[in-house]
């Protein structure tokens, strides 16, 4: 069986790292010696947030630098970054131990776009792209595909993206009352659009659509505080969630609402879907791929505030037959996201079937 190892220098609950666990999850149970390699100086930290995975014990694998991840992965079949700064750690790993292993680039987002140009962190980022021999690319989206092509000349394979759907399915048969509307609110990430978000959240409390209860989670009062951010009494702030509690959170939400410049694939949105949420995501990105505007749910420029405004007043002013129409197609779009399609599609990637 194929030795997979993948690199992942983080500290752990981004959708990036949720994606590359549930998968190498599902390769480890299909058979597959798949591990994760990470930092030492994030790996408590990693193992604390993914703790709900057993194997993690003896599948996580702590590198203290370059040469250390070398000699760690030095009889892997092959060994994939999955953020600009692993691809830069695996080459130098090569680099120092001369190490023979193939290389694969899985490209969760397109990580130039998250630095301003001309910094070293840009550099680096768009170098990163370049810098390994005969590296196999791929990612979940015809959004990230085009990009990297387009932008440098690679081709990249498509793969299927997961959602876990041991904690996000639907579990709630019929419609609140009141309509529950969730946000996510990112202070330090602007492409999250933090104050965007903070604002229209303000709107909805105001009345303006109708009476809603209103929730907001992925930061604490005192991260809103330290950025400048006020959102008023009525929305219930539930702050810095881990999977579970976002899937129960998610779980009781009529409406998702996700104002992000871009989403390279838009996973909250898709894991809202899959719990049953009708959802407003951006267009730029890799949404389209499984939201088809109107019928499942919303694509919307989200630097437009007439477009937004226009879509809101559509969502919430449809009969409770056509939000649930539009339910049942949500929670189709997504449910063939599953661990082990991904995984699948990923030894396809990498020409192991």
């Amino acid at each position: 069986m194929p030795d997979i190892m993948f690199v992942l220098p983080v500290r752990g609950g981004s959708g990036g790292a949720h994606s590359v666990m549930q998968e190498v999850t599902a390769l480890r149970n299909i058979g597959i010696n798949a591990r994760v390699l990470v930092n030492e100086q994030n790996v408590a930290s990693f193992k604390a947030v993914y703790s709900r995975f057993e194997w993690t014990k003896e599948g996580v694998i702590s590198f203290s630098g370059p040469r250390h991840l070398g000699e760690i992965a030095k009889n892997a079949d092959v060994v994939v970054a999955t953020t600009n700064t692993s691809v830069h750690s695996v080459a130098e790993a090569i680099r120092e131990t001369k190490a023979k292993f193939r290389t694969a680039y899985y490209v969760q987002d397109y990580e130039p776009l998250f630095y301003e140009a001309g910094t070293i962190n840009h550099r680096l980022a768009v170098s990163s792209f370049g810098i390994l021999q005969n590296c196999t690319y791929f990612a979940k989206t015809r959004w990230l595909c085009d990009i990297v092509h387009a932008t440098h000349g690679h081709d990249v394979r498509r793969v299927v993206p997961s959602i876990d759907h041991s904690i996000y399915f639907p579990c709630r048969p019929d419609l609140a009352e009141v309509p529950v509307v969730t946000a996510m609110i990112r202070p330090p990430t602007p492409r999250r659009a933090p104050r965007r978000t903070a604002a229209l959240l303000a709107r909805i409390t105001s009345g303006e659509f109708g009476p809603m209860r209103v929730r907001a989670f992925g930061a604490s009062q005192e991260d809103l505080h330290e950025h400048g951010l006020v959102l008023p009494d009525m929305v219930e702030v539930a702050g810095i969630l881990n999977q579970t509690d976002v899937s129960e959170l998610l779980r009781e939400t009529d409406f998702f609402i996700d104002l992000s410049d871009y989403q390279a694939f838009g996973r909250t949105a898709a894991e809202a879907m899959a719990c049953g949420a009708i959802t407003i995501a951006p267009v730029l990105g890799g949404a389209s791929d499984f939201i088809d505007n109107g019928i499942n749910s919303f694509l919307v420029n989200t630097g437009n505030p007439t477009e937004i405004t226009a879509t809101l007043n559509r969502m919430f002013s449809m009969s409770d037959k056509e939000k649930n129409t539009m339910r049942y197609a949500a929670m189709e779009a997504v449910a063939g996201y599953t661990p082990v399609r991904a995984a699948i599609s990923e030894l396809h990637a990498l020409g192991f079937i």
